[in-house]
């Protein structure tokens, strides 16, 4: 079969994987949004803006700093696509910048490269605690560098 070939059809294979990803993402943030908008963690004062979403990324406000959740899809090495995000922290002076500090992976089922602290159980983007949890690692994060 000529490469072109398998080309397309190995881009018709990981298009619907890239958007069953893209789609967990986007589940992932509006579980971000709903979470911070608690009565047990808005006293927090923490803010999460989807404006972007549609864009592949979305972000959260604490302690005047903005942490941008940045998607995007990774090919492994056995063929198939991984959702990645990337984290980055706005720096206003002495220049406009983001700074990546964090990234993680996920499949599309949700699980992710992350663990539970003091446990060996993989997070889930998919579910309640581990959305919260993911959320405030990164907030958390941001505010040491």
């Amino acid at each position: 079969m000529p490469y072109s070939i398998q080309l397309h059809e190995s881009l018709n294979k990981l298009s619907p994987q890239h958007a069953a990803l893209a789609s967990k993402f986007r589940e992932f943030a509006r579980f971000v949004k709903d979470c911070v908008q608690t009565p047990s963690i808005s006293s927090h004062n923490i803010t999460a803006s989807l404006q972007h979403l549609d864009n592949g990324y979305f972000t959260t406000t604490f302690a005047n700093r903005t942490v941008t959740f940045v998607f995007t899809s990774v090919l492994e090495k056995n063929g198939n696509l991984v959702g990645n995000v990337k984290t980055y922290v706005k720096q206003e002076f002495p220049e406009q910048k983001q700074i990546k500090f964090g990234e993680f992976t996920f499949d599309q089922e949700g699980h992710t490269s992350l663990k539970l602290p003091n446990e060996d159980a993989e997070i889930n983007i998919a579910d309640n605690f581990g959305t919260l949890h993911i959320a405030l690692h990164f907030i958390r994060e941001s505010l040491l560098g």
